[in-house]
């Protein structure tokens, strides 16, 4: 799945925004925000963008993990699994 960052400021504040669909098509939105000061420490921003993405992707492995297991396998199928 894809996710989009978007970079807005708001109040002094810089924010960066992970928009993305999760595989169940719920949205998934989760954001960080930074002072112009904070914004210095740049490796400080990229690690924390990084983690962003990260949970992003455990969400969606999450979600998708949930959804195979909803469907409905037959008997013998199930029985062919070795």
């Amino acid at each position: 799945m894809a996710a989009k960052v978007v970079k807005y400021s708001r109040d002094g504040v810089i924010y960066y925004e992970i928009r993305g669909a999760l595989p169940d098509g719920t949205r998934y939105v989760d954001r960080v925000g930074f002072s112009e000061r904070e914004l210095e420490f740049r490796h400080l921003v990229a690690g924390r963008i990084r983690l962003l993405r990260s949970e992003y992707e455990i969400a969606c492995r999450k979600v998708r993990s949930e959804c195979a297991t909803e469907v409905v396998t037959p008997g013998w199928v199930k029985q062919l699994i070795f």
